[in-house]
């Protein structure tokens, strides 16, 4: 199989107003693709129609090669998730919270709980009641309950919201031992971008309800046409630095954070940069470069959209 899941052409009006339109993208197996987007960008609704929660407009999607116009139950038997934080019962044990949704799909195993509950390290404590769990144990008992049919894909639609630090590496952690070891692919949706970045193998930015670029995070960060990057100076003397950069090129904006000076150049004016301080008898104590970030690349493709949709 090479795409678990793809959307064709998708497109979606709410009385007269386009919300999405006209996207495509398509997941491999065991890949982790992020979702991106500013608020009311589309993200949500495109994952409403994707798990069958609104009706698609125009175009089709498919999960595991099933039309889920035309044949959605097969289609959604290969889908699990997560939409923020799993409801529980909470004067339950875990354990019997995954008994409970296991009967409701038929064909689970005693096997597959116990797989389930050890793939999300709740072994010491799944025979405890859910209301004792920390916000963390709930989304791995989520976590485990969207796995318990074995699904090919696994939808979250801001999964860490509410989690602590130690939390989301827990839920980080767990997304990427199942896509290495069970080769499920994983659509995410998530504001936390410093964590997208250290989860994802690719982006899917949609803005204005439009698929704006999809890229690998290398790609992303370093396909940058303008050729600008930023960087840290630290000197002897802050004036005499600043005056010969001016002189270098009078329109980089320089700034001035502990004793340091920040600004951005491109590559050709550094080097003039470097040799002119030198020359000048300017001390040089360290030039670096300041690496992009995913936030960094992600805020100048939207730039924040004035199209807020829902």
């Amino acid at each position: 199989m090479s795409t678990v899941l793809e959307l064709k052409n998708v497109s979606k009006t709410i009385g007269k107003k386009k919300i999405i339109d006209n996207i495509s993208f398509s997941i491999k197996p065991g890949e982790i693709f992020g979702f991106l987007g500013p608020n009311g960008a589309g993200k949500t609704t495109t994952i409403k129609m994707i798990t069958g929660l609104i009706n698609i407009g125009e175009g089709d999607i498919f999960i595991c090669g099933k039309n889920i116009k035309e044949d959605f139950e097969s289609a959604m038997s290969n889908v699990g998730g997560i939409i923020e934080n799993p409801e529980m019962y909470g004067y339950m044990s875990g354990r019997k919270n995954l008994k409970i949704y296991a009967r409701m799909h038929g064909n689970i195993s005693e096997n597959r709980i116990d797989e389930v509950i050890k793939m999300v390290k709740l072994e010491n404590r799944i025979d405890e009641k859910v209301k004792r769990y920390s916000l963390g144990m709930r989304q791995r008992l989520g976590l485990a309950q969207a796995m318990l049919h074995n699904p090919k894909l696994l939808i979250l639609d801001e999964p860490t919201n509410g989690l602590d630090p130690m939390g989301i590496k827990e839920l980080r952690d767990n997304l990427r031992n199942l896509a290495e070891t069970e080769g499920v692919s994983v659509l995410v949706s998530s504001h936390l971008l410093s964590e997208m970045e250290l989860m994802c193998d690719r982006f899917g930015i949609i803005d204005g309800g439009k698929i704006i670029d999809i890229k690998t995070l290398n790609e992303l960060i370093h396909d940058d046409k303008s050729n600008i990057n930023n960087y840290i100076l630290d000197v002897n003397n802050l004036d005499d630095a600043i005056e010969i950069i001016k002189n270098i090129n009078k329109n980089i904006d320089i700034k001035i954070e502990n004793m340091k000076l920040h600004f951005s150049c491109t590559r050709s004016d550094s080097g003039k940069i470097i040799s002119e301080l030198v020359l000048n008898n300017v001390l040089v104590y360290e030039m670096s470069l300041v690496a992009k970030s995913l936030e960094d690349e992600f805020l100048k493709i939207t730039k924040g959209s004035k199209n807020q949709i829902v």
